[in-house]
C-alpha cells in the first residue's frame, strides 16, 4: 500500500478492521499524514524506526494490538499531540526522547511490559493533559508528583500497578488538580495524604493496594465532585461515617474499601451511589434495609461478620441490583422469595454462610438474566433445585458443599450457556446424566465426593469447549472479572488445592473423584484435547486406560488412582508433553512402565505406581528381570494360578495311576479279575437294597 508516495494523504483510520501483519517501514512515504488510527486490530511486530521521520503526524493510535519490541526514539515526530500504545506487549524503557515532543497532550502506554523508570523530564512538557502508564513491569521510583506535573495541568494521572514507587507523597504543585488520580500499588504509607482534600476537581481517586493506615478522614466523603473512591487492600481502620454521599460526575458513583480493618455497622449509602465494595472488613450487625442502600447496582459485603437473615425488603419490583455478593458472612435462615423480583440480577453469591433447609421452588423464577449463582458451603438439604431449569443464561453454578441429595435431573443438559458446574461434597446419587455431554460451552465440571454410581457418560464429542484449548478469555468478560467479581474457583490439580481469583477459559477440568462409578473409561475421552485437569480417582472403574488419552495435548494433571484399572499402561501417555503430575497408584495394572524422556521425570520416586503388584518396577511390584513381562488379567484375579496348575496336574496323574495299575493287574491274572468284579457286584447290590428300604 505504501510502496509509492502518498503526498496528499492526511488521515488514515483502519481501526477495528482486524488487519494482519506488521506496520511496514514504507509507511513513512505518507509524508503528509496527520492522523493514523489502527487500534483494535491484529497488528503485530515492532514499530518501524522509519515512523520517527513522520514529522507532521499529530495523532497515533495503535492500542489493543500485538505490538512487540521497544518504543523507538521518536524525537523526529515533533508534531505529535496524541500517542496511545495501550495494551500491547511492548518491552524496554520509555525513551527519554519522548520529552522532546513539546506538543504532546495525551500519552497512554498502560498495559504493556515496559521496564525501567519514568523519565522525570516528562514534567517539562507544558501541554501534557493525560498520562497513563499503569499495569507495566517498571522498577524505578518517582521523587514526587511535583516532578511529573511541574509545568503542566494534568487532568488524568494513571500510575497504578506500573511498578513505580512514589517517594514523597506530600509534595505537589499548586496547579495540580486532576479529575482522575490512580496511585494503586505505588508503595504509599501512613495516613491518606492531606493534599487530596484540596483537589476540588477530583472525580476518581484510586489508592488501593498500598500500605495506608489510620482512619479514613471525614473530608474524603465531602469532596464536591468525587464519584469513585478505591481504598481497598490497605491497613485502614475505624468506622465509616453513618451516611456516605458521593456525587456522580464521572463514571459510576463508587466506593471500594475492601480488605481493610474497618468495623461497625454498614453505613447508609447515598441515593446516587452505583457501586459499593465493603468486602473483607470487620463489619457486624444486620444487612441494611434496601432503602438504606440507595439505587446500588453493585454491592459486595463479602467477608465480614454480618448475621441474621436477608431482609424481605430486598429485590422489590424493578430493583436495580445487577451484582450482589453476601458470601463469607454469618447469615442464616431461609432465602427470601423476594429475590425472584431481581430481574436485572446478573451475579449472586451467597456462599459460605449458614443458610439451611429447602431451597424455594420458585426462587429466581423471574431472574432470567442471572449468569452467576453460588450457593455453595451452606446447609441446604433439599434435592437438586428445579428453578435452575429456567435460568437459560446461567454460566456458573456452584452448589457444592451442602447436604443436597437425590439424582441430578436430565434437564441440566439444556443449560447451553453453562461453563462451570460444581456439585462437589453433597449426597447426590444415581448415575451421571448422559445429557451432561450436551453442554458444549462447559469448561469445568466437579461432581467429586458424592454417591454417583454407574458408568461415565460416553458421548463426549458434543463438549466442544473442551475439544480445543482457549487462551485468554475470562468468564463473565474481562472488565467484570478483573475489575469487579471474578469467578473464583478451587481446583484440585497436580496433587494440591489451587485457588483461582479470575478464571480464564484455559482453566478446564473434570473431577469425578470420590464416587462409586463403574465400567470402563470411555475411549472418546481423547477428544477432549483442551482439558487441563482430569481426576477420576477413588472410584471402581475397570478395564484398560484408553490409549486415546495420549491425544489430550493440554493435559497437565491426571489422577486415575484407587480404581480397578488393569492391563498395561498405554505408551501414548509418554506423548503428552504438558503432563506435569499424574497418579496411577492402587490399581491392577500389569506389564512394564513405558519410557520417555519427559515421562521418566514425572515420578522419580515411583509413587505414581505404588499399589500395582504386577506392574514391572513399581515400588511394590514385580521384578521384570525374573518374571515374564506380560501378566494377563486372569493372573491378577488369582495370583496362585501357577501353583494350582501344578497341583491339578499331580492329582490327575495320581488318579490315573490308581486306576490303570489295578486294571492292568486284573487283566494279567484271571483269579484276581474274578474276585474284583465279584466284589463290585456285591457293593452294587447292597447299595440297591439300601435305596429300596429307604423308599419303604
Amino acid at each position: 500500500m505504501f510502496s509509492l508516495p502518498w503526498p496528499g494523504l492526511e488521515k488514515l483510520d483502519i481501526h477495528g478492521t482486524r488487519v494482519l501483519g506488521s506496520i511496514p517501514g514504507s509507511i513513512s512515504n505518507a509524508t503528509s499524514l496527520l492522523y493514523f488510527a489502527a487500534y483494535n486490530c491484529l497488528i503485530q511486530g515492532p514499530l518501524p524506526s522509519s515512523m520517527t521521520n513522520m514529522s507532521r503526524l499529530e495523532v497515533l493510535l495503535l492500542n489493543f494490538n500485538g505490538l512487540t519490541g521497544q518504543i523507538p526514539e521518536i524525537s523526529g515526530m515533533r508534531s505529535l499531540r496524541k500517542l496511545s500504545l495501550m495494551q500491547n506487549t511492548l518491552e524496554g524503557a520509555i525513551p527519554a526522547s519522548i520529552c522532546s515532543l513539546s506538543s504532546l497532550q495525551y500519552l497512554t502506554l498502560a498495559s504493556n511490559s515496559l521496564t525501567g523508570t519514568l523519565p522525570e523530564c516528562i514534567g517539562d512538557l507544558q501541554n501534557l493533559e493525560r498520562i497513563s502508564i499503569g499495569i507495566n513491569k517498571m522498577n524505578g521510583s518517582i521523587s514526587s508528583l511535583r516532578s511529573l506535573s511541574r509545568n503542566s495541568t494534568l487532568a488524568f494521572m494513571g500510575l497504578g500497578f506500573a511498578g513505580l514507587s512514589l517517594l514523597d507523597q506530600t509534595s505537589v504543585p499548586k496547579n495540580f488538580n486532576p479529575r482522575v488520580l490512580s496511585l494503586r500499588s505505588c508503595q504509599l504509607k501512613g495516613n491518606i495524604p492531606e493534599f487530596i482534600s484540596n483537589l476540588t476537581n477530583l472525580q476518581m481517586l484510586m489508592l488501593g493496594y498500598n500500605s495506608l493506615s489510620g482512619n479514613i478522614p471525614d473530608w474524603l466523603f465531602s469532596m464536591p465532585n468525587l464519584g469513585y473512591l478505591d481504598l481497598s487492600f490497605n491497613n485502614l481502620q475505624g468506622v465509616l461515617p453513618p451516611s456516605i454521599q458521593l456525587k456522580k460526575f464521572f463514571g459510576p458513583t463508587s466506593l471500594l474499601v475492601s480488605n481493610n480493618h474497618l468495623h461497625g455497622s454498614i453505613p447508609i449509602l447515598g441515593p446516587n451511589m452505583d457501586l459499593a465494595d465493603l468486602s473483607w472488613n470487620n463489619f457486624t450487625g444486620k444487612i441494611p434495609a434496601r432503602s438504606e442502600l440507595g439505587k446500588l447496582i453493585y454491592l459486595s459485603l463479602s467477608g465480614n461478620k454480618l448475621s441474621d437473615q436477608i431482609p424481605l425488603s430486598w429485590c422489590e419490583a424493578e430493583d436495580s441490583f445487577m451484582f450482589l455478593d453476601l458470601s463469607s458472612n454469618d447469615l442464616s435462615g431461609p432465602l427470601p422469595l423476594s429475590l425472584s423480583s431481581c430481574e436485572s440480577l446478573i451475579f449472586l453469591n451467597l456462599s459460605s454462610n449458614h443458610f439451611a433447609g429447602n431451597i424455594p421452588v420458585d426462587l429466581f423464577k423471574d431472574a432470567s438474566n442471572l449468569r452467576f449463582l453460588a450457593l455453595d458451603n451452606n446447609l441446604f438439604d433439599a434435592r437438586f433445585p428445579r428453578f435452575i431449569q429456567s435460568l437459560e443464561k446461567l454460566e456458573v453454578l456452584k452448589i457444592g458443599s451442602n447436604r443436597l441429595q437425590g439424582p441430578v435431573p436430565p434437564f441440566i443438559g439444556s443449560l447451553r450457556s453453562l461453563k462451570i458446574l460444581i456439585l462437589e461434597n453433597n449426597f447426590f446419587n444415581g448415575s451421571i446424566p448422559e445429557e451432561i455431554t450436551n453442554l458444549n460451552k462447559l469448561q469445568y465440571l466437579d461432581f467429586s465426593n458424592n454417591n454417583f454410581s454407574g458408568p461415565m457418560p460416553e458421548k463426549l464429542s458434543s463438549m466442544t469447549m473442551l475439544g480445543s484449548r482457549f487462551k485468554e478469555g475470562t468468564i463473565l468478560g474481562y472488565v467484570f472479572s478483573s475489575g469487579y467479581a471474578g469467578v473464583q474457583l478451587s481446583m484440585v490439580t497436580k496433587g494440591s488445592l489451587y485457588q483461582f481469583r479470575v478464571v480464564r477459559e484455559y482453566l478446564t477440568g473434570i473431577d469425578l473423584s470420590g464416587n462409586s462409578l463403574t465400567g470402563n473409561i470411555p475411549s472418546e475421552i481423547g477428544i477432549l484435547q483442551g482439558l487441563y485437569m482430569l481426576n477420576l480417582s477413588h472410584n471402581s472403574l475397570s478395564g484398560p486406560i484408553p490409549e486415546s488419552i495420549g491425544n489430550m495435548s493440554s493435559l497437565e494433571s491426571l489422577d486415575l488412582s484407587f480404581n480397578q484399572l488393569n492391563r498395561e499402561i498405554p505408551r501414548t501417555l509418554t506423548l503428552i508433553d504438558s503432563l506435569s503430575v499424574f497418579n496411577l497408584s492402587y490399581n491392577n495394572l500389569t506389564g512394564k512402565i513405558p519410557s520417555g524422556s519427559h515421562f521418566d521425570t514425572l515420578s522419580l520416586d515411583g509413587s505414581a505406581y505404588i499399589g500395582n503388584r504386577f506392574l514391572c518396577e513399581a515400588p511394590d511390584g514385580i521384578n521384570c528381570t525374573d518374571t515374564p513381562s506380560n501378566h494377563g488379567e486372569d493372573k491378577v484375579d488369582d495370583p496362585g494360578d501357577d501353583e494350582k496348575g501344578l497341583l491339578y496336574m499331580f492329582v490327575i496323574i495320581g488318579y490315573g495311576l490308581g486306576i490303570i495299575v489295578p486294571l492292568m493287574a486284573l487283566y494279567l491274572n484271571l483269579d484276581w479279575r474274578r474276585n474284583y468284579w465279584r466284589k463290585i457286584d456285591s457293593i452294587v447290590m447292597r447299595t440297591i437294597h439300601m435305596f429300596g428300604q429307604g423308599r419303604r
